[in-house]
């Protein structure tokens, strides 16, 4: 606790002369050689000899009563602060590993790296080596494992993934290591004898991997730089673990690139997998996504068979929060006879009536879809669906969530008054 209290102009020149300063100094100049060394109790003595005690703040009540064991000041008690370590070029060759997990050494390495010295590379190799699993999960360390793997040639790429080749679904985990595996991957392609050594060593977790917020993107990157077949124990994965995967905040990620980088054959297997568990899947958080994705696709024989799987439960995915924007994004990109199916299906007067006049039910989703099926339906089933939501609008018009889809109704369906 500090306190303020006005200082005589008699005490300053004590305050001056104080020897706190020669703490500051450095004990290693040669200025400083001979000047005596004042102790911590020393110091306070004197410090306590230049200020009266009658004046002093330590003699005061308000002293005791509010710094009760406040530890007293000491220059000793200053804070030390680590000197960062200093590395020299001689030192590439004797202290490769301490370098490596040090910023400015990791980088003095990188650029003897990118020097291209077959003798460098193999020194530096040879001493880091015995570490690599570690340094792949290094801040720092991790970089100078990317740049060994682009620079190195085929004996030290070998030897890279033997020393790693068990701990690779733990360094993918890593938020460092995952950086490490991906550019791993990447560079397989050159190494086409090694693709199935780390295919062998990433399977048995695969499902963890997926699911992970670090190792979902090496599972990415296997998608994206290996090719069919190499690729495909992901795609069978993803097929026989669909709405594990579809339904997680990762792997909804992984499903859609796999849909993506994927072979046609590989591409319909999958598809057939999501339309299969379609309805489970538009219902989730994640997993919508998943079935939108496969939407835009466009492709009208996936398209027609979603809609006419989702025709079957329309009343309870077009008041769904998720569903609903599915069941709208299916309705919009099918072919108009497919369309026509869904909108007479929508409604149906038990379907119709059902939607609007549930109480519990979200008024902004309902006329989403609704309102969707009212835009493209044919003027005669129109009509028909505008009779159906007749009855309904004095409902709509007293709740407290249906007023606004009352107004809106009213306003792009003026007949809706007469």
């Amino acid at each position: 606790m500090l306190f303020a209290y006005p200082l005589p102009a008699s005490y300053k020149s004590a305050f001056l002369d104080s020897p706190l300063p020669l703490f500051n100094k450095s004990s290693s100049s040669e200025e400083n050689l001979d000047e005596p060394f004042y102790p911590p109790g020393f110091v306070r003595e004197m410090i306590d000899g230049w200020v009266l005690s009658e004046e002093s703040p330590k003699a005061s009540q308000t002293f005791h009563d509010q710094s009760h064991n406040v530890p007293e000041f000491t220059p000793m008690g200053l804070p030390f602060y680590n000197i960062p370590m200093t590395f020299s070029n001689s030192d590439i060759y004797t202290q490769a590993f301490e370098m490596a997990k040090d910023q400015l050494g990791c980088r003095m390495l990188q650029r003897k790296l990118e020097e291209m010295n077959p003798f460098s590379i193999q020194t530096i190799f040879d001493q880091i080596q015995p570490h690599l699993p570690e340094l792949m999960i290094d801040p720092f360390g991790n970089y100078l494992i990317q740049k060994l793997l682009e620079v190195c040639e085929e004996p030290i790429f070998s030897a890279t993934i033997e020393s790693v080749a068990k701990s690779l679904p733990s360094i993918s985990l890593n938020p460092h290591g995952t950086r490490a595996v991906q550019k791993l991957i990447d560079l397989l392609a050159n190494y086409p004898k090694h693709i199935f050594e780390v295919i062998n060593a990433l399977t048995p977790d695969i499902l963890t991997l997926i699911k992970d917020i670090n190792g979902n993107h090496v599972i990415q990157r296997c998608v994206n730089s290996l090719k069919c077949p190499q690729n495909q124990f992901i795609f069978e994965i993803a097929g026989d673990h669909i709405v594990e995967i579809a339904t997680d905040k990762h792997g909804c990620c992984v499903l859609q690139r796999c849909i993506h980088a994927a072979t046609e054959e590989q591409r319909e297997e999958l598809v057939e997998r999501i339309i299969v568990k379609a309805v489970e899947l538009v219902q989730d958080a994640y997993g919508n996504y998943v079935v939108q994705y496969v939407i835009d696709l466009n492709s009208y024989s996936v398209n027609a068979k979603l809609a006419h799987i989702f025709m079957s439960s329309i009343q309870q995915l077009a008041t769904q929060k998720f569903s609903s924007n599915v069941i709208e994004k299916c309705l919009q990109q099918n072919k108009e006879d497919v369309q026509q199916e869904m909108i007479a299906e929508i409604g149906k007067a038990e379907n119709i009536s059902k939607m609007i006049g549930d109480q519990y039910a979200n008024y902004g989703i309902i006329y989403i879809v609704v309102q969707r099926a009212l835009t493209l339906a044919r003027p005669s089933v129109l009509g028909k669906m505008l009779i159906l939501i007749r009855p309904r609008l004095e409902e709509l018009k007293n709740s407290h969530f249906g007023k606004k889809i009352y107004i809106k109704l009213l306003k792009n369906y003026p007949v809706l008054i007469d």
